[in-house]
């Protein structure tokens, strides 16, 4: 049953997750008059990072730090930047620098606002 409700909470932040992303993205993009502005992006952007980084993020870096919370939430926040970068970098063609800015400010203000 413990698992369950792990899961479930895991559900719900995957979808609170997905839609504060994808409105700081849409805003991020808009706000930098990005060109490249259209639904498939923004749906692309707001899902598919959050889709690939946050089931290890739950599920396999507890793994590894178990009683050291500190070393948890610093790791896990740098791999979900980096590779959220790598994906937004992928989808909107833009620079490495660029993309984890994005990832960085998406990211901070979701953690914050759990």
């Amino acid at each position: 049953m413990n698992n369950f409700i792990y899961e479930k909470d895991f559900l719900y932040a995957l979808l609170t997750t997905i839609s504060i992303e994808s409105i700081i993205m849409f805003f991020l993009l808009y706000f930098f008059n990005f060109n490249k502005l259209n639904i498939k992006n923004i749906f692309f952007l707001g899902i598919l990072p959050s889709f690939a980084t946050l089931p290890y993020l739950w599920f396999i870096f507890p793994i590894f730090f178990i009683g050291k919370p500190i070393l948890y939430i610093f790791f896990g926040e740098l791999f979900v930047l980096i590779m959220e970068g790598l994906i937004i970098k992928g989808i909107l063609n833009i620079s490495l620098s660029k993309a984890l800015f994005y990832s960085l400010i998406t990211n901070i203000i979701s953690f914050l606002s759990k």
